[in-house]
């Protein structure tokens, strides 16, 4: 067992949250590395456990193809999302990944591109964790956030007001040249106070960003939408293309 030690915080210039209260730890356990925010109670590990009691999980209905729950930590409530693979490669292999460094994984790059997103002050959930579990040339990974309280799929909205909000949020993020890698109307929700959040960024990246990249994401938003709430298009994705707009990017 090797002890927790400190990762210095990547302060962005103009960054609105308080990096010096985001405490990064590592913990490498045998062949399980933990990533995790300070604000995460000892032992670490159980956090990443559905089954463990005290995190009374409850599935998550609606979204990816992740296995997400719900959990109950310490002191804030969490959500807990399990890495799983989709298309015809997830009848042979459900849960793991080629192993190419620990940066790499698929948990381990989301909980960072959260926490550079979180501190520059973008409406993501706090990262509160990633795991991950080698075994030989393949692992397995999970990665744990803040929970968004009462939060719905962008898709479940119907006000125009909300969606140009939603367009103000991605074109904020990719002013910041971060590409979503699977921008659909559940990976964006709205809260009570009709704020939109971005989440899911698993395979997202920072830099990089060109017109094309930009486009794709637009599009798969868009194809989300007529798939999901096609009633809405008419009413909702004007607004939506107004407020990307209201940031000088064209759609």
């Amino acid at each position: 067992m090797t002890p927790p030690k400190t990762l210095a915080s990547s302060v962005l210039v103009g960054a609105s949250q308080d990096a010096q209260a985001f405490k990064v730890l590592e913990l490498t356990l045998a062949q399980v590395h933990l990533r995790y925010d300070s604000v995460l109670t000892i032992p670490v590990l159980n956090n990443f456990d559905p089954t463990f009691a005290p995190l009374q999980a409850q599935k998550v209905a609606s979204g990816g193809r992740a296995a997400a729950w719900y959990v109950q930590l310490s002191s804030l409530e969490g959500v807990l999302r399990q890495f799983r693979r989709g298309g015809v490669i997830a009848h042979l292999v459900s849960e793991r990944y080629f192993w190419t460094g620990l940066a790499r994984t698929r948990s381990f790059a989301e909980f960072d591109l959260l926490r550079i997103l979180w501190l520059a002050g973008l409406p993501v959930p706090r990262p509160l964790g990633a795991a991950v579990w080698r075994k030989w040339f393949t692992y397995r990974a999970a990665v744990l956030t803040q929970r968004i309280p009462d939060a719905k799929p962008l898709g479940k909205r119907s006000e125009p007001a909300v969606w140009f909000a939603a367009g103000f949020v991605v074109a904020q993020m990719h002013q910041f040249g971060v590409w979503h890698a699977d921008l659909n109307v559940f990976n964006l929700l709205v809260d009570a106070q009709d704020k939109v959040w971005l989440i899911d960024l698993d395979r997202g990246r920072q830099n990089g960003l060109t017109e094309v990249l930009r486009a794709e994401n637009l599009s798969r938003l868009l194809r989300s939408l007529r798939k999901v709430c096609p009633e809405l298009e008419d009413s909702c994705w004007g607004a939506f293309k107004q407020g990307y707009q209201s940031l000088n990017l064209n759609v």
